[in-house]
């Protein structure tokens, strides 16, 4: 019973961080980990870690279409040195988006939790090769769990990351906006205030969702230690040759069991065990 309930929590755990592993990916390339809301102008900025999307309300990106390039709908890369020189040349008119336009830039959150992403894909992977190869070598059940805490670890501490980011932003903007707008009227500060609105996207989310697998696999690679562990047939389920299996299953059998005949405790039984060796 040990034996099975091991191989499932084994398969499932591996599963989990493979699951877990494309979830990531799909969300570093996807340009959806924070959405500003231009109500007044009705479209949407989706920033992501590599590039930014502008985006009119109801289209999807990316768009192909002709009138939606009339629109403006595009998508650009964070790291495009002609994007970054527009960008300075923005801020340094003073536009009224320009608080705005600071989120297009590769910050440094974006770098940590690309930084933190590789390092899950490394430990996921050697977790995932650990694990397949646990069987042969109880101990590496151990470090099995060690692999997939450090796993887990790094994608939880991306998210960390750019949450304390994306909340500490609104105080932020409020201070400069307080530095920068001294001789506006109330109403000016608070249009200024309400010209847009962030909000979490669908990518954060689903970064998320993989470090939830991930510490859910965590949880089963314990359990698959301790089965391993206790289990005494466990190394059972590591795959052997044909020949070193006749070797270990040879005295096993009992093979077949001749008398003389007699009843007396004095005749001694011989037994015959089929050998290919002896052929």
């Amino acid at each position: 019973m040990a034996r099975v309930m091991y191989k499932f929590v084994l398969i499932t755990s591996i599963l989990l961080i493979v699951a877990g592993l494309l979830l990531t990916a799909f969300s570093l390339f996807s340009p959806v980990w924070e959405i500003v809301d231009f109500p007044r102008n009705h479209l949407s900025h989706h920033h992501g870690l590599w590039w930014d999307c502008i985006v009119h309300h109801d289209t999807l990106i990316p768009l192909y279409e002709l009138q939606a390039e009339q629109r403006g709908d595009r998508c650009d890369s964070k790291l495009d040195t002609a994007v970054q020189a527009n960008l300075r040349i923005a801020l340094e008119k003073g536009d009224d988006d320009a608080r705005e336009l600071l989120l297009h830039r590769f910050l440094p959150h974006h770098k940590g939790v690309i930084f933190f992403a590789v390092f899950t894909f490394v430990f996921g992977s050697i977790s995932i090769a650990i694990g397949a190869c646990s069987p042969c070598f109880p101990p590496n059940s151990l470090l099995y769990v060690v692999g997939v805490f450090m796993t887990g670890a790094c994608s939880i501490l991306a998210d960390v990351i750019f949450l304390y980011a994306f909340s500490q932003k609104p105080n932020q903007l409020l201070k400069e906006i307080t530095r920068e707008t001294v001789i506006m009227s109330r109403s000016e500060r608070s249009s200024a205030l309400m010209s847009y609105v962030k909000r979490l996207g669908s990518a954060c989310y689903i970064h998320m969702f993989g470090s939830f697998l991930l510490v859910i696999g965590f949880i089963f690679s314990i359990f698959c230690a301790y089965f391993l562990i206790t289990s005494k047939h466990a190394h059972d389920v590591c795959c052997a040759s044909k020949k070193e299996y006749r070797e270990q299953t040879r005295w096993r059998n009992s093979g077949l069991i001749l008398k003389t005949g007699h009843g007396r405790q004095v005749s001694r039984p011989f037994v015959v065990i089929d050998d290919d060796s002896s052929i």
